[in-house]
């Protein structure tokens, strides 16, 4: 009789009726594969075989071939089914795994292959004249066998790459005042068509060409080919001569106002940001009261008023990037340190930053890595600290060229950065930390960082990214070393520094900037990885930051906290240490140190609906919130009360002079950078008031709803 595998007493006694286990009634049991389905090309997908055999192992096969093929697809010992590149002409793929020890026994799924789904994001130019013209289509997953259809025409098409392609079509004049739609297409067996978008053509025909002038005789000697001019070199843009440093401070603090302009153009930049490294740390405070909002409103008057813009900004920024929230955190002490833990760090190194976050107690509340145990029984290790430590805080979903572009497989697929077991290992080798106390398990306890507690800790050795932890090394070990595994990730430098960049100076940074700073982050000159002072200045220093002609892309949308600090410190004010604006502000979409989740108030990941564009901020920009955003800014000019001060004398000084109102707004506001349209339109809109104080008020209102002091540019 051959050898069983331990079976459930309630089976045992149930084949014993049956007439005990004898090999026939073991053989006559049923293999099970699962699962069916389908799947896109060049992917993979893991196969399980239910086996009630002894011994359990199985020979797998694909369409009868062992192991498969590159027309069909292979497959491992282990089952792991791999699609071929181009769906297969028959197209029923049928994978089964048959036992070594009974190879009558035997059990299969049928699979399909599809093609990879393109995506069409963006259009450029979105419209074009009648006759002939040329495109380019923005989108992921083009496969070379790609086909772009535009109206009922078939375009010629060139593919730059797996993220864009360009096609050129001719135009009839029947298209004259109308949108064609635009698709692309992934072409041969099992075709698939992107997302539809639209492209629009003039209502005008194109002027006909002149006929041809008879070359003289005898014909002139060709003209030499004009010498392309050089691309301009990047130089001072439109404004006065404060710009250059204005457009500084709107990326170094939370806006210019008159003396930080001076203090920037009497130092330069260069000597300003040392200056700003040297000034002592403003104090985060733990207000007595365990108030959030008190909190709040002191975090919103430093924004305003001290001295250290420079860290301020820095720490704002890192905490659009490392989360927590008043929504689960809802007293002071839940909060406040954590604010504290930023700041300190903002010109530290982001991997003393990361340790001192893992072992807070404020981070171990809002992301459960408090109390988080070894696993017991059917308990498990908490993973919320272990996924969101990589995704948001460090290594991101995709891996990253050293310019912040993802890297793609054969597909034109972003490859992931880890899977479900690496967040599984990496939450083991967490856990063991709980609250101060005398406790295994304490209760919530603010009033230090986190302790261990071994007899709660994962003792095995992990595996993951390609790091080894051994076993029996300890909780304190443990976290070190995946912060270590972590923090010298390839991922880290140009993730890091890509979102920087946004939060400082602009959402669509080229690719060369992120490598440049990406470069500092992985070593700041001296050799060290992680210098946040050195990564500051290098964003801020970058020619790409320091070109004060704006391209059509360039800049970044404010977020409503840093749009009503921009306009406060421009009209030589502030938020009034004691003030109660957190409800008021919240209605704008951003409630003070409130975001709904870990992702923050908006997706870092957004764009511009049918454009390649990255926009975050304009996430939280819905026409209700900017409609709320613009009733703030107006009571912010009319009724500032004591939770705001503003200074609009300068402007009442020439109130009634309209040209000279506009010339005021324009400089205090847009530093000379207001379009000659919007000058007249706002000088009209001024002349329609009754009085001085309501020239003032629209003159400025109308200003700061503007897209020109929205966008930081």
């Amino acid at each position: 009789m051959p050898v069983l595998q331990p079976l459930h007493l309630g089976r045992l006694a149930a084949l014993t009726l049956l007439g005990g286990l004898g090999s026939s009634a073991l053989v006559a049991q049923t293999i099970t594969v699962y699962s069916n389905g389908s799947l896109p090309i060049g992917s993979s997908r893991q196969l399980t075989a239910y086996v009630p055999l002894s011994p359990n192992t199985v020979r797998w096969t694909v369409n009868d071939i062992p192991g498969g093929n590159a027309s069909v697809g292979t497959i491992s010992a282990g089952g792991l089914y791999t699609s071929p590149t181009v769906v297969p002409v028959a197209n029923n793929i049928v994978v089964k795994a048959t036992s070594t020890a009974y190879p009558a026994k035997s059990g299969s799924v049928t699979l399909t292959v599809t093609q990879v789904q393109p995506r069409l994001w963006s259009i450029s130019p979105a419209s074009v004249p009648a006759g002939a013209f040329t495109i380019r289509l923005n989108g992921a997953y083009f496969p070379t066998n790609v086909a772009v259809k535009i109206g009922d025409l078939q375009a010629t098409v060139t593919r730059l790459s797996a993220t864009q392609l360009q096609a050129s079509a001719m135009a009839p004049t029947t298209w004259l005042g109308k949108s064609q739609p635009v698709q692309v297409w992934a072409t041969g067996l099992g075709a698939i068509g992107s997302d539809v978008l639209t492209l629009g053509v003039s209502a005008s025909a194109p002027a006909p060409s002149p006929a041809p002038t008879p070359a003289p005789s005898p014909a002139p000697a060709p003209s030499p080919a004009p010498t392309p001019a050089p691309s301009p070199a990047p130089g001072p843009g439109q404004g006065t001569a404060n710009l250059a440093a204005a457009r500084f401070l709107e990326q170094a603090t939370f806006g210019p106002n008159a003396p930080a302009v001076a203090r920037v153009q009497s130092l330069g930049a260069d000597a300003w940001l040392a200056e700003q490294f040297g000034l002592a740390e403003t104090a985060v405070a733990t207000p007595a009261d365990r108030s959030t909002s008190t909190v709040a409103a002191q975090m919103l008057n430093r924004l305003t008023d001290a001295p250290d813009q420079l860290r301020q900004r820095v720490a704002y920024a890192l905490a659009q990037i490392i989360v927590i929230s008043a929504n689960k955190n809802i007293y002071a002490d839940e909060l406040a340190p954590h604010l504290r833990v930023l700041s300190k760090n903002a010109f530290g190194n982001y991997r003393a930053l990361l340790e001192e976050v893992a072992r807070s107690p404020q981070m171990g509340k809002y992301l459960d890595l408090a109390n988080s145990n070894k696993p017991l029984g059917g308990s498990a290790a908490n993973e919320n600290f272990a996924r969101e430590l990589m995704q948001l805080f460090t290594i991101g979903l995709v891996k990253l060229n050293a310019d912040g572009s993802p890297q793609l497989d054969l597909a034109g697929r972003p490859i992931p950065t880890y899977d479900q077991s690496t967040i599984q290992q990496v939450a083991l080798a967490l856990t063991g930390w709980t609250y101060a106390g005398t406790g295994t398990n304490n209760w919530e306890n603010f009033s230090g960082p986190m302790v261990l507690r071994e007899v709660n800790h994962d003792q095995r050795g992990k595996s993951f990214l390609g790091c080894t932890l051994p076993a029996n090394q300890g909780a304190d070990a443990d976290l070190k070393a995946t912060l270590d595994c972590l923090f010298q990730h390839p991922n880290l430098p140009p993730f890091v520094s890509q979102r920087l960049i946004r939060q400082l100076v602009k959402s669509n940074p080229s690719p060369a900037y992120v490598q440049r700073i990406a470069a500092v982050f992985t070593n700041n000159g001296s050799g060290v990885r992680g210098d946040l002072r050195a990564v500051v200045r290098a964003i801020l220093l970058d020619p790409e930051a320091r070109n004060d002609t704006a391209g059509i892309n360039d800049g970044r949308l404010r977020d409503p906290i840093q749009h009503i600090a921009a306009t406060l410190r421009a009209l030589n004010g502030g938020f009034q240490p004691g003030n109660n604006l957190s409800w008021e502000i919240g209605r704008t979409g951003q409630t003070p140190l409130t975001p709904p989740s870990v992702f923050g108030f908006y997706s870092q990941l957004f764009r511009l609906p049918q454009t390649t564009l990255a926009a975050p901020e304009f996430q939280i920009y819905t026409p209700t919130e900017a409609t709320l955003r613009g009733d703030f800014l107006w009571s912010l000019l009319t009724q500032p009360g004591t939770n705001m001060r503003v200074n609009l004398q300068p402007f009442m000084a020439v109130a009634n002079d309209t040209t000279a109102l506009v010339n005021a707004v324009d400089q205090q506001l847009l530093w000379g950078r207001m379009p000659t349209a919007m000058r007249q339109s706002l000088a009209k809109a001024i002349n329609a008031q009754p009085d001085a104080t309501q020239r003032v008020q629209t003159a400025l209102y109308l200003t700061l709803l503007s897209g020109q002091h929205a966008i930081q540019h």
